[in-house]
């Protein structure tokens, strides 16, 4: 659980080359010796007073203002889905109140107002009915929660490409009303985020944010760094802890300078990490599994797929300027098989094909002549005994092939009435 870390420089990094593990460099570590054992000290005591204070404030109904309050029991009051009472005994109200001391320095006073200021937020954005809220396709087709870290840190991706499209741009950009609904889009993400961490003691309770800006206008930008202004402040102010980390992917010099003059002030309290295009997947797969990333990334994840997260990932390497095969095999008749595979890098020349197992029968030709630049889906039903075999010709230098497979019995798009 990383919030029991001290308060710690951002990580600003441009990534064009991913030699080695990515590590904070920047990172304040745990002192050791009498120096950390009486910041723990300090730590545990901040805590205590905080339990106190925060048991008090609600049993005499002086945690919220009175606008705020009801004939309701505040001894039954939540923050992110965890009881705040701490006489009720959650382990996961320690790890809430830990990130509120964290973001105060650990001054249990300014932690305490801090969180009743949390809570009145919420009433006052209507945050707990925010998820339910429906933005329209164009916003569910550039946000998606899907996956994890390797640290166990659930994955939230904002793909910002399809505001190149001008009336997209005017449409949630334009106004002061859509842009106001744009934000609450974005916190809609935060609070599908928080439905995702269980805040449990060294369980998961904070998510990465992966902010693509693959070919933004700069237009777009402009709008986005004034919105980004009360943004970055509600997640400071409402959701102390619950980013990890931002990773910009997909980043051109423009848009680091546009950073540097712009929004370093904005995200000074954050981990931040910058890939440029040729660096995004080798990036990426440092700490992510490619069952958890999305396949545009160089992962095999495909929202709607019929994989999940624990099907298993076989890794290939495609050597440079060679033909390489894969071979599934297909031993069961009446069963349809599926298929996923994503090559790291540039694209390659791709053929599929049913080898039966029966000399006397014929090959079938599933697909040929394919270009696979980043994954490729198919699947065939199998009628008789034999193997798919794929075929990836790479024109050049080594890259990593990832894929994966899985059977099921074969069901008929109709069936015909049965009559009596």
């Amino acid at each position: 659980m990383e919030e029991d870390k001290d308060p710690q420089s951002p990580h600003e990094t441009f990534h064009d080359t991913v030699e080695g593990e990515i590590t904070d460099k920047n990172e304040e570590r745990e002192p050791e010796g009498l120096i950390g054992t009486e910041l723990k000290k300090k730590k545990n005591k901040a805590l205590i007073d905080l339990r106190t204070r925060l048991e008090d404030s609600i049993i005499n109904y002086t945690l919220i203002g009175e606008k705020y309050k009801t004939n309701e029991s505040l001894r039954e009051i939540e923050l992110w889905g965890v009881p705040l009472l701490p006489s009720l005994g959650h382990d996961r109200t320690d790890v809430i109140l830990k990130k509120f001391l964290k973001a105060k320095d650990y001054n249990a006073q300014n932690a305490l107002e801090m969180i009743g200021n949390a809570v009145m937020w919420r009433e006052d954005f209507n945050a707990d009915k925010v998820f339910d809220e429906m933005f329209g396709p164009d916003l569910d087709n550039i946000g998606y929660i899907e996956g994890k870290d390797k640290a166990g840190h659930p994955l939230c991706y904002q793909l910002y490409e399809a505001f190149k499209d001008k009336d997209m741009l005017r449409n949630r950009l334009g106004t002061k009303e859509s842009c106001e609904q744009f934000l609450r889009w974005r916190i809609k993400l935060m609070e599908g985020c928080i439905r995702k961490l269980d805040f449990k003691p060294d369980g998961a309770d904070s998510v990465i944010q992966i902010i693509d800006v693959k070919n933004i206008p700069r237009q777009f930008l402009n709008e986005m760094f004034q919105g980004s202004k009360k943004y970055f402040s509600i997640l400071q102010e409402n959701y102390p802890g619950i980013i990890y980390r931002f990773v910009i992917v997909n980043v051109p010099m423009w848009f680091f300078a546009f950073y540097t003059l712009n929004m370093r002030l904005m995200t000074r309290k954050y981990k931040v990490m910058y890939v440029k295009p040729s660096a995004v997947t080798e990036t990426l797969l440092k700490f992510i599994e490619p069952e958890h990333l999305l396949a545009q990334y160089g992962g095999v994840v495909r929202i709607g797929g019929e994989f999940s997260h624990d099907d298993k990932v076989l890794e290939k390497k495609l050597k440079g300027y060679t033909t390489e095969d894969i071979e599934i095999p297909t031993p069961e008749v009446g069963m349809t098989v599926y298929w996923d595979i994503t090559v790291t890098g540039s694209e390659v020349s791709y053929k599929e094909e049913f080898v039966p197992e029966d000399e006397g029968s014929y090959n079938v030709l599933v697909q040929k002549g394919k270009q696979v630049g980043r994954m490729t889906s198919n699947s065939f039903h199998v009628n008789e005994p034999g193997k798919i075999l794929i075929s990836l010709a790479n024109p050049t230098k080594n890259r990593k092939v990832f894929y994966r497979y899985k059977f099921k019995p074969f069901q008929p798009l109709y069936t015909l009435p049965i009559k009596d």
